[in-house]
């Protein structure tokens, strides 16, 4: 499946939505204020399916996912030397 990302460019925080091969929406990615970066993931109907949220004290960029209401991150995305 290949995916298609375009970002809005009227908004105040991070703000994206992702398109199928078709051109139809299939998610939408929030930017929230937050101590870091943090960006909110919905499907097209607006149901909450997770977030991204930055792990701030590090010393090399980290990012933590959850899944849906989860506080038990499901992954992680980090920079290494």
């Amino acid at each position: 499946m290949r995916l298609m990302l375009k970002q809005r460019l009227f908004s105040w925080f991070d703000s994206y939505d992702i398109y199928d091969e078709n051109g139809e929406p299939v998610f939408t990615v929030q930017g929230k204020l937050s101590w870091g970066h943090r960006l909110e993931i919905s499907d097209a109907n607006g149901r909450y399916l997770g977030r991204v949220q930055e792990e701030v004290f590090s010393f090399l960029p980290r990012f933590r996912l959850y899944l849906g209401e989860e506080e038990t991150p499901a992954g992680e995305i980090r920079k290494e030397l």
